[in-house]
Formats: C-alpha cells, sequence, structure tokens
C-alpha cells in the first residue's frame, strides 16, 4: 500500500531540483530543504522517514522570518521541530510532537512543546503549493530511509 501511495503522490507533485540544500544541524541531523516562502524556510530530516501504520513519519525543521506567537504569553519563536504523521493517500497532515525556539535553526531557548497520542491527531490538509504540502511530497516521494 506504500508504494501505491508514493505513486499517486508523484502523479501530480514536480520534481524537486537537483540543487535543493542539504543542512546540517548543531545536533548532526541532516536536513533536505524542500519548501521556502517569504515568511519560511521547510527542511524534512531524510533518515527520519519511518513507515507507521500505513503511512510515513518524518521529521521537519520550520525556520521563520519573522517571531512566531507561542502558545505561552508574551514567548515568540524563529524555528520549530516537528514530527508529522504523513497521510499520502489523502494529502493531509498531523502533527505528532512540536518544539518551538527563540532562534532560527534550532537554537536558543525551547519556548513550546506539544506531543499527541496517535488517537487524538488533528488532521490537516497540504495542498500541493503550500509548505505542508511540499513537506507531504518530500516525504512521500522519497519513502523511508533504506
Amino acid at each position: 500500500m506504500l508504494r501505491r501511495s508514493w505513486g499517486l503522490a508523484a502523479a501530480g507533485v514536480c520534481v524537486l531540483s537537483a540543487a535543493a540544500v542539504l543542512a546540517q544541524d548543531a545536533s548532526g541531523d541532516k536536513w533536505q530543504a524542500v519548501a521556502k516562502t517569504d515568511t519560511q524556510e521547510a527542511f524534512v530530516n531524510r533518515q527520519s522517514i519511518t513507515a507507521v501504520g500505513g503511512m510515513f513519519q518524518a521529521n521537519a525543521k520550520q525556520d521563520f522570518t519573522q517571531p512566531q506567537p507561542s502558545a505561552k504569553k508574551d514567548k515568540t519563536f524563529l524555528s520549530s521541530r516537528t514530527t508529522f504523521r504523513v497521510d499520502c493517500t489523502q494529502r493531509r497532515l498531523a502533527i505528532k510532537e512540536i518544539r518551538a525556539y527563540t532562534g532560527n535553526d534550532l537554537q536558543g531557548d525551547q519556548v513550546q512543546k506539544m506531543t499527541s497520542g496517535d488517537k487524538y491527531l488533528q488532521w490537516m490538509d497540504a495542498p500541493a503549493d503550500t509548505v505542508y504540502g511540499k513537506i507531504l511530497d518530500y516525504v512521500c516521494l522519497t519513502g523511508p530511509a533504506g
């Protein structure tokens, strides 16, 4: 079923550029750039992609150009590390865990942490030309690290 999902995702997706950036952070994680807008850049850790219950799970990093409001009053963040559950067939994502940091590249103080159990996942659509859509496309086309 996972291979079929990859094929479905590939049918409507343009191929990622071979010039895409691969960056390594202080923890040694390697991040593949998958989306860039005026307000943020998103990366996926290729080695984090795993198969889970007919779907995928992967870690993504988002760096923002402007401070984002945190769930904690009067706190903001410039980067986040998110573990997504990815449903390729239905083109949707759910957040398993998110950690937000005051600086870019997951640096500075952690100002927010949220974890969700499988039973309580809240799914979001991931249209093709959005940051979430590009994260989903990369994960679904790449598949688990081998």
